[in-house]
C-alpha cells in the first residue's frame, strides 16, 4: 500500500450484523479486504458488555463476560432497530437500539483505524455504506443511520444487504446475463431476494423476508427442548430461573447446533439447582424441531418468487447470505426449493461487507468522474479519472426496487380511514409519482393533513406512519376541489412530498429522510454520550 494513499480515498463496506459485524475496503489493487479486528478475526460478534458508567467492551470479550454478567450484557440488538420506545439500562444509563449499535460501529472503526496504524498509515475511517435487511422498514433504516452517525462515521448510503450480496458476486460474473436468488439468513433477520444481473447492471426484482427469523430462533429449539426435558427429570425446576445457568445452557446450545453442522448427533448437559440432566440431539431431532422455522423459509421464499413472477426454472444461481445458511437443513431446503446447488462463489460471511465496499467504490468514483466532467475539458479530464479509478473495471450501477409500498391515509366514500398506495412494493428507486385523483373532504375546508405511510395493509392499523405534511391556511375549499400529490424517492432512500391545492397552487413540501425516532437533540446527546465513553 503506497506510503501517500490520500486518508480520504476510502469508503468503507459495513455488515451490521444481528450476530457478527464486519468492515471491508477496496484497495489500491482494487481488491475488497475485509479489515481484521484487534483479535484478528474478520468477523465480529455483535455482542456489548457495559463494564461500568463510562465504559464498554464489544465483541469476543463482550461474549466472555456474558456468562459471569448477563444482566449488563446485550446481544441480538438489530432486531430492536426503529423500535422508538426500547430502551436498556445499564449503570443508571439508559440506551436506545441506535445508540446500543453505534458501541459495535465504533469497535469496528477503531480497530480498522489501528489495522491501517499498523502499517504506517494514518487512515480515518469515516465515509460509510452500512447493509440492512432488504426488508427493513424506513424507520429501521433510519435507526441504522442514525447509529452510523452517533459512531462518528459519514453514512453515505444504507444499501440492502441481498444488492451487497448480488455485487459481491456479480464483480466476479462480468457480463453475465443471469437471474440470482439471495437467500439470506442471518443470526436474526431472513431476507429472499430476486435480482437480475445483465451486463454491468444488477437489478432488485422483488424482496421478502421476515424480520423476526434467524439463527437464533433455531437455537432457542434447541434450548426451549433441553429445558422442558430438564423440568420433567427435575420435579419442575427450570434452569431458566436461574441466570447462570441459563446462560450456561445456552452457550452450550450454540456449541450443540455448530457441532451438528457436521456430525450427525451431539450431547448437550443442563445444570441448574444442583441437578444434571444429559440430551442427545441428533440431526434428525433438530431438523423435527425447527421445521416450522423451515416451513417460514419456504413461505418467504415462494412469496418473492411469485411477486418477481418467476419460477425456480427461471433461477440461475442461488446465493447463500448469512451464517446460518451453514445448517445442513437450511441447504437441504434450498436445494430441494430450487433444485440447484448453491453457488460456493461468495463466503456468505463476509460477501456482504465485500459488497457493500464494492458499492462505496463506485459510488465515490462516479463522483469524482461526475466532478471531472465539469472542468474545462471535462470529457477528456473524466475518461482520465475512469481510467485512473477503475482502472480495467466497468462502472457497475445498482438498481434497488422499493420494499414496501408507500402511500397515504385517505377517507373512502363511506368516511373510513384506508391507504391508498401511490407507489408500490417492487417499484424501482428512483421514482416519482404524480396524482390528482384526491379532493377536499368537506366544504369549507381551511388545512390538510397528509400522513405518509409504509406498508402493505389496507387499514391504518396495518401499516407505519412515517411522516406528514400540512397545508393551511387556505381559502375555504369545496368538497371535491381537486389535491396534487406528488410523491419522489430518490436513490438515497429519501421521500419527498409535494400536496398542492390545484385551484390557487398553494403548495406544500415535506421530506422524510433517514431520520429515525430520534430527535437532533437526542442524537446530539448521545453523540456526546458515546463520546465521553471508552472502549476497555
Amino acid at each position: 500500500m503506497p506510503e501517500n494513499i490520500d486518508n480520504n480515498s476510502f469508503v468503507f463496506g459495513i455488515d451490521l450484523g444481528t450476530t457478527f459485524s464486519a468492515i471491508s475496503y477496496i484497495d489500491e489493487f482494487k481488491k475488497p479486504v475485509i479489515i481484521p479486528n484487534m483479535e484478528n478475526k474478520l468477523t465480529t460478534p455483535s455482542v456489548v458488555n457495559f463494564s461500568g458508567a463510562d465504559s464498554y467492551v464489544v465483541g469476543d470479550e463482550a461474549v466472555n463476560r456474558m456468562l459471569a454478567d448477563p444482566t449488563n450484557t446485550v446481544s441480538f440488538i438489530k432486531r430492536e432497530m426503529g423500535g422508538k420506545d426500547y430502551k436498556l439500562t445499564f449503570y443508571d444509563k439508559s440506551y436506545n437500539p441506535q445508540e446500543i449499535s453505534a458501541k459495535i460501529l465504533a469497535k469496528l472503526k477503531k480497530d480498522s483505524e489501528a489495522y491501517f496504524q499498523n502499517k504506517g498509515l494514518n487512515i480515518e475511517v469515516k465515509d460509510a455504506v452500512i447493509t440492512v435487511p432488504a426488508y427493513f422498514g424506513m424507520e429501521q433504516r433510519a435507526a441504522t443511520k442514525d447509529a452510523g452517525d452517533i459512531a462518528g462515521l459519514n453514512v453515505l448510503n444504507i444499501l440492502n444487504e441481498p444488492s451487497a450480496a448480488a455485487l459481491s458476486y456479480g464483480i466476479n460474473n462480468l457480463n453475465a446475463d443471469k437471474t440470482v436468488f439471495v437467500f439470506d439468513l442471518g443470526g436474526g433477520t431472513f431476507d429472499v431476494t430476486i435480482l437480475e444481473l445483465n451486463g454491468n447492471d444488477i437489478t432488485m426484482l422483488a424482496s421478502d423476508g421476515d424480520a423476526q427469523l434467524g439463527g437464533k430462533d433455531w437455537d432457542d429449539k434447541i434450548l426451549i427442548y433441553c429445558v422442558e426435558n430438564f423440568k420433567k427429570e427435575n420435579e419442575g425446576i427450570d434452569p431458566q430461573d436461574d441466570p447462570d445457568s441459563y446462560q450456561e445452557l445456552y452457550d452450550r446450545v450454540l456449541k450443540a447446533k455448530i457441532s451438528l453442522s457436521t456430525r450427525p448427533k451431539t450431547t448437550i448437559i443442563t445444570s441448574a439447582g444442583g441437578k444434571t440432566s444429559k440430551v442427545e440431539m441428533t440431526i434428525e431431532k433438530f431438523e423435527e424441531l425447527s421445521k416450522d422455522l423451515l416451513d417460514r423459509c419456504r413461505f418467504c421464499s415462494e412469496a418473492v418468487l411469485e411477486k418477481a413472477k418467476k419460477k425456480w426454472s427461471d433461477i440461475d444461481t442461488v446465493l447463500l447470505v448469512g451464517g446460518s445458511t451453514y445448517m445442513p437443513m437450511v441447504r437441504k431446503l434450498v436445494k430441494e426449493m430450487s433444485g440447484k446447488d448453491p453457488s460456493t462463489d461468495v463466503n456468505p460471511d463476509i460477501c456482504v461487507a465485500q459488497g457493500a465496499a464494492w458499492y462505496g467504490f463506485f459510488q465515490k468514483t462516479e463522483k469524482i468522474i461526475d466532478e471531472k466532467r465539469k472542468l474545462p475539458g471535462g470529457e477528456k479530464e473524466a475518461e482520465i479519472a475512469k481510467k485512473t479509478l477503475l482502472g480495467s473495471l466497468p462502472p457497475i450501477k445498482v438498481t434497488e426496487c422499493v420494499a414496501k409500498s408507500l402511500g397515504i391515509i385517505v377517507f373512502d366514500d363511506k368516511r373510513n380511514e384506508i391507504v391508498y398506495k401511490l407507489i408500490k412494493e417492487q417499484t424501482p428507486i428512483p421514482c416519482e409519482v404524480l396524482n390528482e385523483d384526491f379532493s377536499y373532504l368537506d366544504d369549507g375546508q381551511k388545512d390538510l393533513l397528509l400522513k405518509l405511510t409504509e406498508g402493505e395493509g389496507d387499514k391504518p392499523d396495518e401499516v407505519s406512519t412515517i411522516g406528514k405534511v400540512e397545508l393551511h391556511d387556505l381559502p375555504p375549499r369545496k368538497c371535491g376541489d381537486v389535491i396534487r400529490i406528488i410523491l419522489k424517492y430518490n436513490k438515497n432512500k429519501i421521500l419527498e412530498v409535494e400536496v398542492e391545492d390545484v385551484e390557487t397552487h398553494k403548495k406544500a413540501q415535506g421530506k422524510v429522510e433517514l431520520v429515525g425516532g430520534m430527535s437532533e437533540s437526542d442524537k446530539s446527546q448521545a453523540i456526546i454520550l458515546h463520546k465521553s465513553q471508552e472502549q476497555e
